[in-house]
């Protein structure tokens, strides 16, 4: 989703693997062609544990990459469910590991903190993209809104949207 200020710009779509190993390659592909200065994204692990390495996309697409997180995550169980799971779970561990650092943000003041990891941008800038697009509630809009839509109840004929219009929605 493309925001400029509180309004949408752009839609785009696109579909993962529970437990796949896809979603970069997807999320790539959607922020093919847009202009933006920062990419937001509800943590870095989408449908399971299909992980996306921030590190990564953040050198592919040469702009920041924050990973908003509503609580302080578990590491350690996070491991633990990886090493029980999956086979290739040091290459999934090694993308949670790659998001770096995790800060502190609490960007209404009434609201509970929240946490944040960045990659190919600094914490000050993370920060500020934050608070700044923190409106309605602690969570920043790009991020609040794509749940929203994730969850899917915007569209009561999701399945029957065809491929063409899946890639690219303009609001």
């Amino acid at each position: 989703m493309l925001l400029h200020g509180p309004r949408i710009v752009e839609l785009r779509l696109g579909k993962i693997e529970v437990d796949g190993r896809d979603a970069l390659r997807v999320l790539l592909s959607l922020l093919a062609s847009l202009a933006y200065d920062v990419v937001m994204l509800s943590g870095v692990s989408f449908a399971g544990f299909n992980v996306v390495n921030i590190k990564l996309l953040a050198r592919k697409i040469r702009r920041p990459v924050v990973a908003v997180i509503r609580e302080k995550p578990d590491n350690k169980a996070v491991q633990a469910a990886l090493q029980k799971h999956f086979d290739d779970w040091r290459e999934r561990w090694s993308a949670v590991k790659a998001a770096g650092r995790l800060y502190p943000c609490k960007p209404i003041f009434d609201e509970p903190k929240l946490y944040f990891e960045v990659s190919g941008g600094s914490p000050a800038l993370a920060r500020q993209a934050i608070v700044s697009s923190s409106m309605i509630s602690r969570l920043p809009e790009p991020v609040r809104v794509a749940g929203i839509l994730a969850k899917g109840g915007w569209v009561s004929d999701f399945h029957e949207i065809d491929q063409a219009n899946l890639q690219r929605l303009q609001i």
